[in-house]
């Protein structure tokens, strides 16, 4: 039998573990390879930060997975060898013929000296935000975001609304100014006219400065200001949102190529297989940049399925569509008032274009937990 071998355990991996059993029903080795126990799930990362949720809440172990014949090995992924079909690891090669590799993101803290702030981006991250937010009593707290490649481009603009929520129901927020520091000249101006105009109007409701456009220079920390080119913005509590790069088992592999962005794994939009090997399909986030989707969990999502279904497909000799995202819906939570933006996918020149072609779905309330059920149920039905 063939041997389909899943490295990563995140968003992709777990997806793609769930479609090729559900497609290959016995008729192929399936090996799922994580240095993490547990499928951990980013988007609450955030709700562990706010107090809203606990860790065990947004968890689930990835040997669950072995229920469905998926073969779960725990070891650190150190390298690919693509030429000789190895995935190698601290405990060891695995031989395939098929991979699909899946393994997020690295955060980048130390360009703009990021790591004096606090974040939710890892889960040992979401904690010691935990904390200070809890001892924080008042004074000026900043969200320094220095680069436009970062994980969930909405979340700069989710946090700075759920932290005027939350100071607002401790009491304190007359104590408090909050300011968002941004690459961008207009906020959240990716997904369009009508998500710009909302967000706006709740940026000036709320009394949020919005800092746009202005060249990053570093995080003081001695000083304890974010510094950009001609300002400086003094913090007490900073929250920083680092960049990514592409995550160091790839590096000074064929699967990297180079790209105004920075480096990132190359595939093709419409299965995520790689451009280079045909035995081998990247749908994560390391490839979102040359796909022309955002680095985020839906899109990875529907490439897993898509990559899931082309091997699938070919090793039952059942070709298949591969069925890629034509659709992107981005719920947001903005603390006590919920939007879902729906952006319409095309393709152009072989590459999956969405920007200017967002529109608003909902606005009301009611939107943040319509993210909520979206969010619990990808968890309950994920293995």
């Amino acid at each position: 039998m063939k041997t389909v071998v899943i490295a990563g355990g995140g968003v992709g991996g777990v997806v793609a573990a769930k479609r090729l059993s559900e497609r290959l029903k016995g008729k192929a080795n399936i090996v799922l390879i994580s240095d993490n126990e547990k499928y951990l799930f980013p988007p609450y990362f955030a709700n562990v930060a706010l107090g809203d949720m606990q860790p065990d809440e947004i968890s689930l172990p990835l040997s669950r997975l072995e229920e469905r014949g998926v073969k779960f090995v725990k070891a650190k992924i150190k390298s690919f060898d693509p030429d000789n079909r190895k995935v190698i690891t601290d405990s060891g090669d695995v031989q395939y013929d098929y991979l699909l590799a899946s393994l997020g993101s690295e955060l980048d803290f130390e360009t703009y000296n990021l790591a004096s702030g606090y974040h939710n981006f890892t889960l040992e991250g979401s904690l010691k935000m935990r904390d200070a937010l809890s001892s924080f009593g008042g004074g000026k707290v900043v969200i320094s975001t220095p680069s436009p490649m970062y994980r969930c481009g909405i979340y700069p603009f989710e946090i700075a609304n759920q932290l005027d929520v939350i100071f607002r129901k401790r009491g304190i927020r007359d104590k408090v100014s909050i300011t968002l520091v941004h690459p961008f000249k207009n906020l959240i101006e990716p997904l369009g006219p009508e998500a710009v105009k909302i967000t706006n109007e709740q940026f000036q409701k709320r009394g949020i400065t919005y800092v746009g456009g202005k060249k990053p220079v570093k995080v003081d920390d001695s000083k304890k200001a974010v510094v950009m080119e001609g300002e400086e913005f003094p913090y007490d509590l900073l929250i920083t949102v680092p960049p990514i790069k592409v995550p160091s088992p790839f590096v000074g592999t064929p699967f990297v190529k180079s790209t105004p962005m920075g480096d990132w794994t190359d595939a093709n939009p419409l299965t995520g297989r790689s451009t280079k090997y045909d035995d081998v399909f990247l749908p994560g986030e390391h490839s979102m940049p040359v796909l022309g989707l955002p680095t985020a969990g839906v899109p990875v999502h529907f490439t897993s399925l898509a990559s899931s279904s082309v091997i699938s497909g070919e090793i039952l000799g059942e070709p298949v569509d591969p069925g890629q995202i034509n659709a992107m819906v981005c719920a947001m939570d903005y603390g006590d008032l919920g939007l879902v933006i729906n952006c319409d996918m095309t393709q152009e020149n072989g590459a999956l274009k969405w920007i200017g072609s967002c529109y608003s779905v909902l606005t009301s309330p009611l939107g943040k937990y319509v993210k909520d059920m979206f969010y619990r149920s990808f968890l309950l039905t994920s293995m």
